[in-house]
């Protein structure tokens, strides 16, 4: 097959994010990204990289773009490979021995403070990103709302955000070690480009997808059964984890599903 071929510029068989630019081609989605790619990417979001767009990697890779104001939540085209390329520069000049001696760097210090960004929630009450949802319990505002950016649409929604902080309080406590809160609260549209479930317990401000941050998976998923949490995400196959536990206060019985 010569580079000249058809199959030689089809976006689907580029397999990295230099090759990408430098062919310039239409953009395809990142479900129909080469493994190869698509681990790339997965290396720059510091997410599981096994080549598959599961939904972890449609989460964080639809969260880059709405973090960079870029449009179509799934589309990979050069604007999109641009910016993570400018990323990955970025971490690649800064100081990884930092990164390993410090397992703390990306805890927020103004957590707990009423500081950054704000939203008016449906009862009127103005709350800010680095407020806890509840007192005393290290979960803000900010966390479960990606910044204050995805505002609850009920009192509901609010009631059930301070029960699951509640919840997950319990979680912290027993784990005793940062833990990294990767999607909260979702609105329909949100929860929809990141690939959720249309009855998802995101819609309704029920549900914490997590990270610990010393990477013990292990003593969290045992946390995690023994909590009051009453919907589990188990997203562990043939024992590794594929980067993330979900927790939900559906109300219904326990349930533990497998992603």
């Amino acid at each position: 097959m010569t580079s000249n071929s058809p199959d030689s510029n089809n976006p689907a068989n580029i397999k990295s994010l230099s090759e990408f630019v430098k062919l310039n081609p239409p953009a395809i989605f990142i479900t129909d990204a080469h493994p190869a790619l698509v681990k790339e990417i997965q290396e720059i979001l510091k997410i599981e990289v096994d080549g598959i767009v599961g939904p972890l990697t449609k989460q964080a890779f639809s969260e880059f773009k709405e973090e960079n104001k870029l449009e179509f939540p799934l589309g990979l085209g050069v604007t999109t490979v641009k910016e993570l390329l400018e990323l990955k520069g970025n971490e690649e000049t800064g100081s990884d021995q930092e990164e390993s001696t410090n397992s703390e760097v990306n805890i927020n210090p103004s957590a707990g403070s009423r500081t950054g960004s704000t939203m008016k929630l449906p009862g009127g009450e103005i709350v800010y990103a680095n407020q806890y949802i509840v007192e005393g319990i290290p979960l803000t505002w900010g966390e479960a709302t990606k910044d204050c950016t995805r505002i609850p649409t009920s009192s509901e929604y609010v009631a059930n955000a301070i029960k699951l902080a509640k919840v997950w309080g319990g979680v912290r406590e027993k784990f005793d070690s940062p833990i990294r809160i990767t999607s909260g609260y979702r609105p329909p549209a949100v929860n929809r480009s990141v690939g959720g479930v249309s009855n998802s317990q995101h819609i309704y401000f029920r549900a914490l997808d997590m990270q610990p941050m010393n990477g013990d998976f292990r003593k969290l998923w045992e946390v995690l059964k023994a909590s009051q949490f009453t919907g589990l995400g188990d997203a562990v196959f043939m024992g590794r984890n594929k980067g993330f536990f979900h927790g939900d206060t559906r109300p219904s019985g326990r349930i533990i599903f497998p992603y």
